[in-house]
This record gives C-alpha cells, sequence and structure tokens, in this order.
C-alpha cells in the first residue's frame, strides 16, 4: 500500500474516534464516557506511557478497544534514519504486546506526518513503508477530522468537529492531561459525551480502526444480561483466547461458557469474526 490511511469506505455508516498520546489518568474518565456509551475506539499509545500506566492499557484493551502503536516519543520520525525508525516502533509493539498479549498492526506517527506540504516527493511516505515491514498500517485523519483538542480551544470547538463526521470518517482526539490553564484532556471527554448521541441519532455507529478498514459487516448493537460484560472480538481471537482472557482458563469447559451465551450469534464455536460483540458470562 504505501500510502497513509484516512478514512474508510464512505458508503458506510461508521465512524473511528482515535486518540494519540496517552495513558494517562485522564483516559479513565475517556473510558467510563466510551462504556456509559457503548461504543468501541482506538487509542494510538505512547510506549513509555504505557509501561508508567499499564492498568489502564490493560483496562482499554480489555474494554474491546483497539491499542495502536504511536512510537515511543513524541519525535518527528522524518528526521531519524531507517534503522533508528524500525527500532522505535519495534520497541513499542513490543510493550503493547508485553501489556496486553496483542499485537499491534496499525500505527501513527508523531504529529501525524508524513505527509506534509513541503514532503520532498522522494521522502514523502519513508515511514509509511518502513512501518509496513513490520506489519503496521499508518493510520492518518480525515480532512477536517481533527479537533486540535491538545490545544484546549473549548468544549464547543471539540464538539463541531466530531459534528462533522461522515461515513468512514477517522477523527483524531488526545487523552492528555491538563496542562497550565489548558484543560485539555478534560475538554475532550466533555465533548465526546455531548457528540456521540448526536452522532448516533444521525445513525453514525462507532468502530474501531480494525472494523473500519474491515469488509465484515458490523454486528448490531448488543445487549447483554446485567451479570455480563460485553467484549468485543479482536482479529486473532478464538473462544480459548477469549475465556483465558476473562477467566484464565481456556479450557473447553470454559470456553463453552462464552458460547452458550452468544449461540444467537455464534453458529459454529470455531468460527468467529473481529467486530463481534460476545457477552461474557462472570
Amino acid at each position: 500500500m504505501s500510502e497513509p490511511i484516512y478514512s474508510g469506505d464512505p458508503n458506510k455508516p461508521y465512524i473511528a474516534l482515535t486518540f494519540d498520546d496517552g495513558p494517562y489518568e485522564i483516559t479513565r474518565k475517556l473510558l467510563d464516557v466510551l462504556r456509559k456509551h457503548d461504543i468501541k475506539a482506538t487509542f494510538f499509545c505512547i510506549a513509555p506511557r504505557i509501561l508508567e500506566l499499564p492498568e489502564i492499557v490493560q483496562q482499554t484493551y480489555k474494554e474491546g478497544h483497539l491499542i495502536a502503536n504511536h512510537s515511543n516519543d513524541n519525535q518527528s520520525l522524518r528526521t531519524l534514519d531507517d534503522n533508528t525508525i524500525i527500532n522505535k516502533l519495534r520497541d513499542t509493539n513490543e510493550v503493547i504486546k508485553q501489556v496486553t498479549g496483542y499485537t499491534a498492526k496499525y500505527f501513527r506517527p508523531p504529529m501525524g506526518e508524513p505527509p506534509f506540504g513541503d514532503n520532498r516527493g522522494d521522502d514523502r511516505n519513508r515511514v509509511t513503508k518502513l512501518a509496513e515491514t513490520l506489519g503496521l498500517a499508518h493510520i492518518h485523519w480525515s480532512d477536517g477530522g481533527d479537533t486540535k483538542d491538545w490545544e484546549s480551544p473549548g468544549v464547543d470547538s471539540i464538539v463541531k468537529t466530531l459534528l462533522s463526521a461522515k461515513n468512514g470518517s477517522i477523527i483524531l482526539c488526545h487523552d492528555l492531561p491538563g496542562e497550565g490553564n489548558k484543560p485539555r484532556g478534560e475538554d475532550t471527554v466533555k465533548a465526546v459525551d455531548i457528540a456521540i448521541p448526536q452522532l448516533k441519532q444521525r445513525g453514525l455507529s462507532f468502530v474501531t480502526i480494525e472494523q473500519l478498514l474491515s469488509s465484515t459487516p458490523q454486528p448490531p448493537q448488543r445487549k447483554c444480561p446485567p451479570n455480563s460484560q460485553i467484549y468485543e472480538v479482536q482479529s486473532g481471537d478464538d473462544l480459548s483466547k477469549i475465556a483465558e482472557k476473562f477467566y484464565r482458563d481456556g479450557s473447553e469447559q470454559s470456553w463453552r461458557k462464552i458460547y452458550e451465551a452468544n449461540k444467537d450469534l455464534i453458529s459454529v464455536p470455531e468460527q468467529i469474526e473481529p467486530g463481534w460483540k460476545l457477552c461474557i458470562p462472570q
């Protein structure tokens, strides 16, 4: 491919919220809002932040959100040589794997570059191509989809950008702590809480980047019994792996509990699809 991805299918009513630069403590509040509205998002995490707050990343992953690679600091990758870029991305993937058990498939460079208008033609997609050698797809954001929430433009401004989303949009937000008199992430949490119901009323559904780019039809919103937890199937999952994740036991006895609770969705235990929402009995 060797090109950044800016959007999903414009003919399908799915959009992807993405959050860069975390995790921080503010991420917990954001997760509360996403859980309240029963939606999933994608988090582009920085390696040292993951190691600082691994429990937040584990919670994020366990709740069915997608964890993606945002390098190991905020240094521009285009200024670096090939080996350094590869090492940064590989190191971050290893940290994600260490904390969640998941191998990241998507990345976004710090500051989202490339591309910029002043890129030389021969260097425009160098970072994208290097990431591909590690199995990472470069995710940008859609035109008009940058909330600029890291600048603290105000809740109304962030909401306005969120409400500009349309079929296939990838929206850029950040889960950053306040800085000086800038509320940053606090405003993001408020804006997301306001915008989600309005976007749902327009018929848009919130999905992870992996789902947005998948040709697999998305399942309807799923309601589970009060004593169950909703889990969104990830690429590479099977019932045994999911049972191991929730029960620390991947035996048939454990995974059959999940199967029996989802027989309305799963016809064959060996066949589950990324994006399906399963009820996990507690």
